[in-house]
């Protein structure tokens, strides 16, 4: 059975979240970084961790109006996102690979958002 895109996208902000709060060091492993020596590395992983929990609960509890409000609240995250990993790598703090995979996955979430509000 296919997944709508609110789902999918739901699905996918709980996985970014949960590796955020469950395995923080290793999530940011994933993503081209040792973060294991910095002490505010893990805390900032929860809080990001957190936000992708309220993003995914957000529309799936809302209905109508609120839903696609939820949504852009999101794809403007996402957006924010995108600009905070292209300043980190002009300015030297995100590796080539890092930016990648961070870009890749905030402008996944957001090519999902827009697709659930169309669907909408």
């Amino acid at each position: 059975m296919p997944v709508d895109a609110k789902s999918a996208v739901a699905l996918m902000r709980t996985a970014i979240g949960a590796s955020g709060w469950l395995m923080p060091i290793t999530a940011g492993r994933l993503f081209g970084m040792d973060v294991s020596k910095d002490v505010s590395a893990a805390l900032f992983l929860r809080l990001g961790g957190s936000r992708d929990f309220a993003l995914a609960a957000g529309p799936l509890v809302t209905q109508g109006r609120a839903s696609k409000q939820m949504l852009k609240i999101a794809a403007a995250c996402d957006a924010g996102d995108i600009l905070a990993v292209v300043i980190a790598r002009r300015r030297g703090k995100l590796s080539a690979l890092s930016a990648a995979m961070f870009g890749a996955a905030s402008a996944g979430c957001l090519a999902l958002t827009a697709k659930a509000l169309t669907e909408s």
